[in-house]
């Protein structure tokens, strides 16, 4: 019998008096409005505002990067994106009258077109000079799958709208979802898509509470060994598993800065793949600092399954004030474990662990995007002037038998080695590429 004279590690306890409580936000990474270096940032890249069934008779009111704004269809199905406030005297758009050049303020009827230039004025006998001399702020529009974006930065330099890889497989369709709406801080919203440890806890929830349909698969209650890499698009996770005798790495993308993409979410690492089909991009849209919302693409594979099966999954815990609040309480989502941090949550406050890695990666990527912008620098990712320059996407499932995979696998250092082999693997052929020609050879 051997006798050790260690004594158990001494926790710190009872240290709410000198915690420190204060703390200011992190304004130069939060803040989106015109003028702040975030906000200059945020304006270099494509932004979802609206739904294109949203655009019906009436102009529609949004908020975008602390502007407000009217996305409207004129009577030839163009759709524009005007400031809210008509330049004559300030009335608002959304009262304005659809023409079928553009809109018409409501209030004296000067008519702009789509991209914002006075082209009527009617009843004042100088109308030709001073259409000359105005201009309604416009931004350029682009329509996607069912989903309006704008260009909010310098007209003279605006990027490609970024046609990903995983947008136009044969047998996936694209359906627009819903706005999801969230009273947060847009960092805090997408950190979450590197943030794969709160997997294992907060959406286990609902199995605890004994809820076991529209769940997250049950395999994503074993955490993962994780590692986070910088991809040509933003960053992702590469977190690893074993179950039963396969090995599955798992990898979610962020596409620098406000796409995400993720593959199915009640995946279960039983069947050999190199590659999955698409499951949900989304697009988080800063309304301001503190106010988000989220706009997204579901992928529907032929034969798979339905939206009304699809749904639950997609928007359980994933907008403001989804269910009641003890309902919430009993078995949070995303979003009650997001807005909770706070409107703009406090940095300097937070106590990081090693699982937290890729939170402070995307954070560094945006600080170094906002820095390259206050430069006169175009973004160091997500910013294309080219289709060609738009690189693959890599959010995944791959799973292989243990004995392919030729590791130890109940080793965590040969799982995390294995997981960077396999994002070896994607640099010489991408997820998405093996998925098309599979799809194209009927595999």
């Amino acid at each position: 019998m051997s006798i050790t004279n260690e004594r158990p590690a001494k926790r710190a306890v009872f240290k709410g008096f000198y915690r420190n409580l204060n703390g200011e936000p992190d304004r130069y990474l939060t803040s989106v409005e015109r003028g702040t270096p975030g906000g200059d940032f945020h304006r270099r890249f494509w932004q979802p505002v609206a739904y294109e069934r949203e655009l019906l008779k009436v102009p529609l009111r949004v908020r975008a990067l602390g502007e407000d704004l009217v996305v409207f269809k004129n009577l030839k199905g163009e759709v524009g994106c005007l400031h809210l406030q008509c330049c004559h005297r300030n009335s608002s758009l959304e009262f304005g009258i659809l023409t079928d050049e553009g809109i018409r303020c409501c209030y004296h009827g000067r008519e702009y077109a789509t991209d914002g230039a006075c082209i009527d004025i009617p009843g004042d006998p100088n109308a030709e000079r001073i259409m000359q001399q105005v201009n309604q702020g416009g931004y350029p529009t682009e329509v996607y799958s069912g989903i309006v974006f704008i260009y909010m930065g310098p007209p003279e330099n605006i990027p490609v709208f970024p046609m990903l890889d995983r947008f136009d497989l044969s047998g996936v369709r694209n359906v627009p979802g819903i706005r999801l709406n969230v009273d947060c801080n847009w960092l805090q919203m997408k950190e979450n898509a590197v943030d794969p440890h709160h997997t294992a806890t907060l959406h286990m929830i609902p199995q605890m509470r004994g809820v076991t349909k529209d769940t997250f698969a049950g395999e994503f209650g074993v955490s993962p060994e994780l590692t986070w890499v910088e991809t040509p698009n933003g960053c992702i996770y590469l977190g690893v598993r074993k179950v039963d005798d396969m090995v599955w790495v798992r990898s979610a993308e962020i596409v620098y800065p406000n796409i995400h993409t993720i593959s199915s979410i009640v995946e279960s690492g039983r069947v050999a793949k190199y590659s999955s089909a698409p499951f949900i991009t989304l697009w988080t849209l800063p309304i301001d600092s503190e106010h988000s919302v989220q706009f997204y693409l579901s992928h529907y594979i032929d034969g798979g399954m339905s939206p009304e099966q699809r749904a639950p999954l997609e928007q359980f815990g994933q907008f403001h004030n989804d269910r009641p609040y003890g309902d919430r309480q009993w078995i949070p989502g995303d979003v009650d474990a997001q807005e909770s941090q706070g409107a703009i949550s406090v940095h300097e406050l937070e106590q990081l662990g090693t699982l937290d890695r890729g939170v402070t990666m995307f954070r560094k990527m945006i600080r170094r995007g906002i820095e390259a912008v206050a430069n006169g620098e175009n973004p160091p990712h997500g910013f294309y002037l080219s289709p060609a320059d738009v690189p693959p996407t890599y959010a995944n499932d791959y799973v292989v038998p243990v004995s392919e995979a030729g590791i130890d696998a109940n080793d965590p250092a040969a799982l995390r080695a294995f997981s960077l082999k396999v994002w070896e693997k994607y640099q010489e052929r991408s997820p998405m590429q093996d998925y098309r020609e599979k799809s194209h050879n009927g595999r």
